[in-house]
């Protein structure tokens, strides 16, 4: 074999492996190795909160004769983790937990019958989950599980009230101080049935709730929206019926997507109602994204523009935490990925940059809980990527095989500071080539010297404002 040769063998050999790698799970990582009975709230709920390369978990856990809330986290994008710890009394009856975060601040709430009946509890960490603050009681008669989410200093909790035998009611709470105080609860629901599980979401000024509503004699999920902090609210409206539940609410700009389980062919699948207006209006025929025979539900989605990524139970046939990802915005998806057998309860969320996707399980087998990441998947091939969020905003390298040094050449849709860095497959930040001012509209190229690092793939982030671009960098030696 020849020198030439040897070298296209190896060079093969590397884009192959490169995009192996690329497209690969990491194995499923025990969170909760010590616990018994652990399991995570219901999907429309989330258990996992990720901000930048920090992610914060929390599950339910009865490794004692109580039931208490435990927390854990990773600093590194989950690589490492820090020992789990309980953040309620590991005798008392917490459980059904939910979290959010905004900043360093991390917002946790669960229901707990220690007053004698279920009442909603909430607690906070102003120092990123290193410290936790005292209980505070938000409804003293709750009949489920309460949810929570954060923009900014706002904090809003969702609650399911029992009004009368058989009646219960979607409510809502909020803190403007970061959950320092608390308002008066207001009730959003007006159904004299069942309004359960109410998912709930927030950004900027806008709130968003979801639940599963029994009005109309079959479950159907309603929906309303708060334009200005929760001081007026728009209609009740159902945006999908017939034996419709396990609701959730995904946000991305004017994007609100609502994934959930509808059994309108027999079996449950997964369906998304979608509004492309901040929640104004809805798509009249909501796409069915599942087609399998199984049974298949809680669903929970996160998107980035037009790429979606889901996660979802499937309940029959072996029971499996399913995986699908779409790059048109929903218009097709992907064959679906077992993350886990006996998998059950997942959520998912992107990390940095959304460069890395999170998956958080608890399994049906073992009573434990579980955790999974993967390279977001913007491209599986060798080619270089330009993936454009708006018009201006571009990424690629050339040439992205490269040995030693590779140009990388890029748009910016405003004048600013624009940074790029480099990481390695752990998350790991190796080189910043550029952090610089530079103009809008111009194709800006600038020389990337890898001699340092070893041959392997990366990723390259632009950011620029609150926008940002990955393409990923196959390094040859």
């Amino acid at each position: 074999m020849n020198r030439t040769t040897l070298i296209s063998l190896q060079i093969i050999g590397l884009i192959i492996c490169s995009s192996g790698v690329f497209a690969q799970w990491t194995a499923p990582v025990n969170l909760s190795p010590y616990a018994f009975s652990a399991s995570l709230n219901e999907d429309m709920s989330q258990c996992m909160a990720v901000n930048g390369d920090t992610v914060h978990v929390i599950w339910q856990d009865r490794r004692t004769l109580g039931c208490a809330i435990y927390y854990k986290r990773s600093i590194d994008g989950g690589v490492t983790w820090t020992t789990e710890t309980n953040i309620t009394d590991t005798m008392g009856t917490a459980k059904m937990p939910s979290i959010a975060i905004s900043g360093a601040t991390v917002h946790v709430v669960w229901i707990d019958s220690s007053l004698g009946h279920p009442a909603s509890f909430y607690k906070r960490s102003l120092d990123g989950g290193g410290t936790w603050g005292a209980n505070v009681c938000l409804d003293t008669s709750t009949k489920f599980w309460p949810g929570v989410a954060a923009s900014g200093s706002m904090v809003v909790v969702s609650l399911n009230k029992e009004i009368t035998t058989g009646n219960t009611e979607v409510f809502f709470n909020r803190s403007m101080d970061n959950g320092a105080t608390w308002g008066t609860e207001q009730q959003l629901s007006h159904a004299a049935g069942r309004s359960e599980d109410p998912a709930i979401m927030a950004s900027g000024n806008n709130i968003h709730l979801a639940w599963n509503d029994n009005r109309t004699g079959q479950m159907h999920i309603f929906y309303i929206h708060s334009p200005d902090y929760g001081v007026t609210w728009g209609p009740e409206t159902d945006i999908l019926g017939d034996e419709s539940y396990t609701a959730m609410v995904c946000l991305n700009g004017a994007h609100v997507d609502v994934a959930c389980g509808n059994r309108i062919l027999g079996n449950y699948d997964v369906y998304l109602p979608e509004s492309n207006d901040t929640g104004a209006t809805w798509v009249s025929t909501p796409p069915r994204i599942t087609t399998t025979p199984s049974e298949d539900a809680y669903p929970y989605l996160v998107r980035n523009g037009m790429n979606m990524d889901m996660v979802y139970y499937k309940i029959s046939m072996g029971r499996a935490a399913m995986y699908m990802n779409s790059t048109d915005g929903g218009a097709t998806w992907s064959t679906p990925v077992s993350l886990a057998n006996g998998g059950q309860q997942p959520s998912i969320s992107y990390g940095s940059g959304c460069v890395y996707l999170h998956v958080l399980y608890s399994d049906s087998a073992t009573k434990q809980i579980f955790y999974r990441r993967n390279i977001c998947p913007v491209t599986t091939g060798a080619e270089p990527l330009q993936q454009p969020v708006s018009p201006a905003l571009t990424l690629c390298a050339k040439p992205n095989l490269f040995s030693n040094t590779t140009t990388i050449e890029f748009t910016v849709p405003e004048d600013g500071r624009v940074k790029i860095a480099v990481y390695d497959l752990l998350g790991h930040e190796v080189a910043i080539p550029v952090n610089s001012e530079f103009h809008a509209g111009v194709l800006n190229s600038v020389l990337f010297d890898a001699t340092a690092l070893p041959a392997g793939m990366y990723l390259c982030r632009l950011t620029s404002g609150s926008a940002s671009v990955v393409t990923k960098l196959i390094l040859m030696k």
